[in-house]
Order: C-alpha cells, then structure tokens, then sequence
C-alpha cells in the first residue's frame, strides 16, 4: 500500500461508523443505478467491488453475480472492510495492486473512489488488467463538487479552534472530474465503449448528521480529532447554535456525480 493510501485508510477506518450511518446511504442510490448500466448477464459473473467500503452495495452485486457466480470486495480501510456483511469474500488492498489474477472479472465496480487513489491512470490499467475480454467496468467519480453553507461554518469553527491543518494527500480529482476525463483516462488504460452520465448528488442531511459527519469523517473529523476535549466541545457548541436557524438547502449537497460504464474488448 502507498504511503497517501496508508494515510487514506486510516483516515476511513476512524470514521467507519459514521460513514456506514450517514454518508454510505447518500451514495447508495447513485451506486445501485450505476449497477443497473449493465448489460444483461448471459450466465453467472465474477464481480469485483474495488473500495467496497462497509458493504452498502453488496447485496446488488450479489444479485448481479447470479446463482453459481462470485463477488469479491476489496477495500484499503480494514475499518471499514469489517462493517460490511454478506456472504462475499474479502480482502484489504490497494486499487493500485488488486490480488486477482489477470482476465478473470466479468464486472468490476469502482464507486466513489478513482479520485481517492494518488495515480488514477495505474488503478484504470489495473481495473482493465483484472477485466476478461468484454468484461464490464461500472465506475462513479465526482464532477463539479459543491459546498454546502453548513460545510462553509464547519471550517470556520475548526479554523476559530486553531486545528491543524493535515500535509496534503494525492489524489486524482483532475483524472476523473468529467466526461472527457474519464474517457481519456478509462481509454488511456485501453477500455472502450466509455458512456458517461452525470446528475447531482442531492444527499440531504439533518444538522445533527452533518455535525456528526464533519466532526467524524475525512480530513475535517482529522482535524476535529486533534483538537483537545474542551475544544471539541466548543467547536460542536458553536456549530449547533450557527446550523439552528438554517434551512435545509445548507443542509443539502448537490455535487456532480458522473456515473461511467465501460468494457475491456473482446
């Protein structure tokens, strides 16, 4: 594992709880309409779902896989890898470095994560690697993303706290952030028949949930964590009393997600 995904996975093993009530849900519907891009299966199918996080998509991939076939999660969070149920096998590991064999997957499932990895165009040739001949890749990354005004107020309170701020982590929002990048990244890696489509997230939060997963998850609850009891507490303080008089629209995220099928050729 590298050392950006050393750091990412431990930043998701922290939040694992969280994510799995709040922010797992909120992908979920985007998740499931990606899988139902498929083609129609002729027999049973080997999935593979890269970055499986705590298993939300699992049972759809179980269906997808059909009587007699397999699903296989992989996540670099072994926080998160723990939480997810079912009768599926898995492993921790790298998007860069999956332990499948070459030619094997007849759909592998990489949601909400392409842009997390630090090289998207390696994880891209090691989803193709993996793919058999007109096996499948279902893919979702974010587009444009956008702030809500209660995101805006949590980085204001850590900021008034005095958190730290983390070294940067490398990521690949540029590789996969529209259309014409995933298709230049996805047919860079030598996959074809690329179709992106994109709509908006529209994942609606309570103020309890967002304080919850600000304080908790990604870089923010990183920052939160570092912070000592009394700050903490100051810092939730403050945020209950500025989220009080919002209406939902603070509360409601509507990023671009960009949902992308294609195939290795046959």
């Amino acid at each position: 594992m590298t050392d950006a995904g050393a750091r990412m996975a431990a930043l998701y093993d922290a939040s694992a709880p969280a994510y799995e009530r709040h922010w797992a849900p909120a992908l979920l519907r985007h998740s499931r309409d990606l899988v139902h891009l498929l083609a129609p299966a002729t027999g049973p199918r080997r999935v593979l779902e890269v970055a499986a996080g705590t298993g939300a998509l699992l049972p759809e991939l179980i269906g997808v896989a059909g009587r007699g076939g397999s699903v296989v999660a992989v996540d670099r969070s072994l926080g998160m890898l723990r939480r997810a149920t079912g009768a599926v096998a898995r492993a921790q590991a790298d998007a860069l470095a999956l332990p499948v064999r070459s030619g094997c997957v007849d759909v592998a499932v990489a949601a909400f994560v392409l842009f997390l990895v630090p090289d998207a165009r390696r994880a891209a040739v090691e989803l193709h690697r993996v793919l058999r001949p007109g096996g499948q890749l279902l893919a979702a990354t974010w587009g444009e993303q956008r702030s809500t005004r209660a995101d805006e107020l949590v980085l204001e309170a850590l900021e008034e706290a005095g958190a730290p701020v983390p070294d940067e982590i490398a990521r690949s929002d540029d590789a996969t952030a529209s259309p014409e990048a995933m298709r230049g990244l996805l047919g860079g890696a030598g996959l074809t028949g690329i179709r992106t489509t994109a709509r908006p997230l529209d994942a609606r939060f309570t103020p309890s949930s967002m304080l919850e997963m600000r304080t908790t998850c990604g870089l923010t609850g990183w920052r939160f964590a570092q912070l000592d009891v009394p700050a903490q507490d100051e810092v939730r303080s403050r945020l209950a009393q500025r989220f009080a008089p919002l209406g939902a629209e603070a509360f409601t995220d509507s990023s671009e997600v960009l949902l992308t099928v294609a195939r290795r050729a046959g």
